[in-house]
């Protein structure tokens, strides 16, 4: 395997991971989600209703995604998929990835 490759693996391993700790997190209730930001300082922070967004996105329910947090919702949310899906196509096919060419590699 060459040294390149090895970051895409890396990359759908965080993918994994991620997705993976969402769910145990959703579903075992282990932390109490409270924003400190809010609380101290009464203001809500840009990463203030980003778990809710994912759960009307994995809902499909995007207009209640859009509400909770529409930053995450109509930018973060599509550009970590479509790299994603960029990054299992590319393993697949043996090609090169987008950030593989953006970034030189």
């Amino acid at each position: 395997m060459k040294q390149k490759n090895i970051f895409k693996y890396i990359r759908i391993i965080i993918y994994v991971g991620i997705i993976i700790s969402w769910l145990i997190l959703k579903y075992t209730n282990l932390i109490n989600w409270t924003c400190y930001i809010n609380e101290t300082f009464g203001i809500l922070c840009p990463t203030c209703g980003i778990t809710r967004a994912m759960e009307g996105i994995l809902n499909f329910d995007f207009p209640l995604a859009i509400r909770y947090n529409a930053y995450c919702t109509l930018v973060l949310f599509p550009i970590f998929f479509i790299l994603f899906i960029d990054d299992i196509i590319c393993i697949i096919l043996k090609k090169r990835s987008f950030v593989d060419i953006i970034f030189g590699d």
